[in-house]
């Protein structure tokens, strides 16, 4: 009976000592991954909404983000996608939908740079800028409806929510469709600079 005894005390306590381990593996590995969401929020999805709200709310399209900067005046041109950047920087972050994205997204905004040359549009690169707004929506909400999610695992405010909501239904004008490049610069660009940011009207 002793002997008994003494082997189910010592299984009591080899299998107390297995179920600690285990619990405690399981808590470092729960608190890693709310670390690692935090890490991703604060570096990628706090400053893609930073980015996305800097546009007036029926602004909130790639010609405007991304591509005017292309088709700004001189000095004021740029070659440089905020956007790409950002995704490059935080590859490791990204949610897995987007990570595909990326390469892609990087290459057709390159080729809508060409589009905009400094003697009007170069239409055998219009489907680039065409590609290339087609994924930035994607890769926009694809990321704000994960940063929604993640925003409430953290506990921190929605914010991505009500961005997303205007960068769905801004109201369509000559302005801001298509989002590729707004019905007033489809045949021309901007002839007049009013400011050292866009839009150019």
């Amino acid at each position: 009976m002793d002997i008994i005894q003494i082997v189910l005390g010592s299984t009591v306590s080899i299998i107390s000592i297995f179920i600690s381990n285990y619990l405690g593996r399981k808590a470092t590995k729960n608190n890693y991954q709310l670390e690692t969401k935090d890490k991703a929020y604060k570096s990628f999805y706090v400053p893609l909404m930073k980015f996305l709200i800097s546009a007036n709310k029926d602004s909130m399209i790639y010609y405007w983000y991304i591509a005017s900067w292309y088709a700004a005046p001189g000095k004021f041109k740029k070659s440089s996608d905020l956007l790409s950047d950002l995704l490059r920087s935080n590859l490791e972050v990204l949610p897995p939908k987007v990570v595909t994205l990326v390469s892609e997204y990087s290459t057709s905004t390159s080729g809508a740079q060409m589009f905009f040359g400094d003697d009007g549009y170069r239409e055998n690169y219009r489907h680039n800028l065409i590609k290339a707004s087609e994924l930035f929506d994607t890769i926009v909400r694809q990321s704000l409806q994960e940063a929604s999610l993640i925003s409430k695992e953290l506990g921190y405010p929605d914010i991505a929510k009500p961005i997303l909501e205007s960068f769905d239904n801004i109201e369509k004008t000559n302005l801001n469709f298509p989002r590729y490049l707004p019905e007033i610069y489809q045949k021309s660009g901007p002839r007049q600079f009013v400011g050292e940011e866009p839009p150019y009207y």
